[in-house]
């Protein structure tokens, strides 16, 4: 495929520059019709699946070929072959895939095609065609039938326990092929055990539940007590409930230690060493499961003393040590906070992370060549457009070094990506608002560029106002010196708008979106946070009662201008519930206000507060907000800091102020 994108670029490029082939790209109007323009192209377009989807086909079939040179014609023909699929030819379907391998499209058809032969019990047929590269799960299961109905038992058998052991629900169409299965004495208790486990060590409580009936007698009460020390963790410290002696009881045990050690890690110890004297644990089970309680103490700086209790050597674990120099870090431990930095790996420690903890840590030495070191670390530091980097200059009270480098594209260039098949196609899909196929098809395209193609396909999809997949292409191409294309002054007007409405920095503002979603209007959370400010829907419509806004559908949050007006209005409350502490309210925004009211803590100084934020990827939100904010800010040709003032002396002033060494006292 790659070979045939770079011959229609470099086809299409030279055609492109005759005044001729100009108009189409740039317009939206079309060459294609000799009477027709691309927004009548569109029109039609939308009659004619609308006339599939209403079964009027014979009106279809008179109007089709009017559309023979319009981009989205192979969309045309997948739709009418998808809602006639049990009718479909073997002929007609290979040769639509044969046709359109330049597009999602085959492989789309081809699975449905393959769902409607397996629906119709047409299993050789179906066996004929199934290929594993992209196929669906269920299709998958019914690939194991088709064995089985083939005659191939060795092959469908084998597949079956494949397919049971997993450790989410299978679709039903698994349903047949592991009856087939179990009735030929295939599901053993181990087999039985195995995905029991692994449902509920997957928290699936839902199909744990349905797995029970598969247990043998003797494990089902084992199994009960294992969901509950899973789902109730402080059942575990009943040491009479778990003292029968069975194969899996050691496994049973050591996940309910774990869950017991979230919450209560010095409980999980005791209960850890009264277990040791009961059952006979291997040397694996026990090192795995001490390190987790391990670093649920270093978390934790009233235990972390207990550390002294564990049995298995706690430097060698980088998750333990980090935990422990997080721990000595919050304890404001600089001495010990150096130990632990000195036993992550040698890797680790040149992170910038490390970097500027490493030299944080000297700049309290009272000996000068450390603090020099330290000096030099941050000059280092300072280079790099990082958290990191803006903390150290603002350290040394130097500029913050942005790195920007914008990749130089030439219009020739972008006109003749525009002109392929593939981003036509995407980018007619995006107009037509089916952002979704327009994702699918943009990525199956550019799937194979080249650096230098994802260089100007980012530039395409940012003169289209296609943000996301600017930035997607710009990472992609490892191109993060462009901060034209990766942080974009994305829907302007709008984020302005909701700035000035609730009195926020419209950088910040900015920020927030950015890392949100990336400016992608129907971006979906795996929790249902929907939108550009990717809210959830009992969050927006608090807000907006709040705010005097008309309460939103959960289809008016993937809107740009609603989802800024009230992500912008949330944030304002945000900001004014933290004293206007961007930090505190960016935190907020991520993992709850009531989430940071407990973590708040003004002992700390403000880089410990934020390196300390007990949830790793809130500690990563905010500090990449507040580096994008600074971005931003110098993209809106204003010049603010990283941190405000107010916001430092929110936190302890114990914090470095001096940004030289004092020489040494030689008299």
């Amino acid at each position: 495929m790659l070979s045939v994108m770079r011959l229609l670029f470099f086809v299409y490029l030279p055609l492109l520059l005759c005044v001729c082939s100009y108009s189409h790209a740039s317009t939206g109007f079309s060459s294609y019709g000799e009477h027709s323009s691309r927004f009548e192209q569109r029109k039609l377009y939308q009659d004619l699946i609308y006339l599939i989807k209403t079964n009027q086909r014979s009106k279809y079939l008179a109007k089709e070929s009017q559309l023979l040179n319009y981009p989205l014609y192979p969309y045309l023909e997948y739709t009418d072959k998808i809602y006639r699929i049990s009718r479909q030819s073997e002929d007609g379907v290979m040769a639509f895939v044969e046709q359109h391998q330049d597009t999602p499209l085959a492989d789309q058809l081809l699975k449905n095609w393959l769902f409607s032969l397996a629906k119709r019990g047409q299993w050789k047929t179906f066996l004929a065609h199934y290929s594993e590269s992209g196929a669906t799960e269920t299709n998958a299961c019914y690939h194991a039938y088709a064995l089985y109905k083939n005659n191939l038992l060795k092959e469908a058998m084998a597949l079956a326990q494949n397919l049971w052991l997993v450790e989410h629900s299978q679709p039903d169409s698994c349903d047949p092929i592991f009856k087939v299965w179990r009735d030929a004495g295939h599901l053993t208790p181990d087999l039985a055990w195995q995905r029991y486990s692994m449902a509920l060590m997957a928290n699936n409580v839902t199909l744990s539940n349905y797995l029970h009936r598969f247990l043998s007698k003797q494990d089902k009460l084992l199994a009960s007590n294992f969901k509950l020390a899973h789902t109730k963790p402080r059942y575990i410290t009943q040491t009479k409930r778990y003292s029968k002696n069975s194969g899996y009881i050691t496994q049973v045990i050591s996940h309910g230690i774990k869950r017991l050690a979230r919450s209560d890690p010095d409980k999980a110890l005791d209960t850890l060493k009264l277990y040791e004297d009961i059952h006979s644990f291997s040397q694996q089970e026990l090192e795995d499961v001490y390190t987790y309680v391990a670093v649920r103490l270093a978390r934790k700086p009233k235990s972390v003393h207990r550390l002294n209790q564990i049995t298995v050597d706690v430097t060698s674990n980088q998750e333990l040590v980090e935990a422990q120099l997080l721990t000595s870090l919050k304890q404001l431990k600089w001495s010990d906070a150096l130990i632990y930095l000195h036993l992550l790996s040698d890797e680790i420690q040149q992170t910038d992370r490390w970097q500027y903890w490493k030299a944080r840590i000297l700049l309290g030495s009272e000996d000068f060549q450390d603090r020099q070191a330290a000096n030099n670390i941050y000059a280092a530091l300072a280079k790099e457009r990082s958290f990191y980097g803006f903390m150290a200059a603002d350290y040394l009270k130097q500029d913050y070094n942005f790195e920007d480098e914008s990749i130089s594209v030439s219009d020739e260039q972008i006109l003749a990506l525009e002109a392929t098949p593939g981003i036509q196609r995407a980018l007619e899909l995006l107009v037509l608002n089916e952002r979704t196929r327009a994702r699918r098809e943009w990525n199956f395209t550019t799937s194979e560029f080249s650096v230098r193609e994802l260089q100007i396909a980012a530039r395409v999809a940012k003169k289209w106002g296609w943000y996301e997949q600017a930035i997607r292409a710009m990472i992609q191409a490892a191109a993060w010196n462009d901060l034209d294309i990766r942080f974009p002054l994305a829907f302007h007007d709008s984020f302005i708008a909701g700035a000035r409405t609730a009195d926020i920095p419209v950088d910040w503002n900015l920020a927030i979106a950015r890392q949100e979603s990336a400016f992608m209007p129907d971006a979906r959370s795996p929790v249902g946070a929907l939108g550009i400010m990717q809210l959830m829907p009992t969050t927006a419509k608090q807000t907006a009662n709040k705010a005097g806004l008309v309460s939103p559908s959960k289809s008016d949050l993937t809107d740009p201008y609603t989802s800024i007006r009230i992500g912008s209005a949330y944030l304002g409350q945000m900001l004014r519930r933290f004293n206007f502490n961007r930090i505190l309210a960016s935190a907020a925004y991520n993992a709850g206000p009531g989430r940071v009211e407990s973590w708040r803590d003004e002992s700390l100084p403000l880089d410990v507060w934020v390196e300390t934020i007990p949830f790793s990827e809130t500690r990563s939100y905010v500090m990449n907000v507040l580096m994008f904010s600074t971005i931003y800010s110098r993209k809106l040709h204003q010049k603010t800091p990283l941190i405000y003032d107010h916001e430092r002396r929110f936190f302890s002033s114990q914090q470095v102020t001096t940004s030289q060494p004092s020489q040494p006292d030689n008299s």
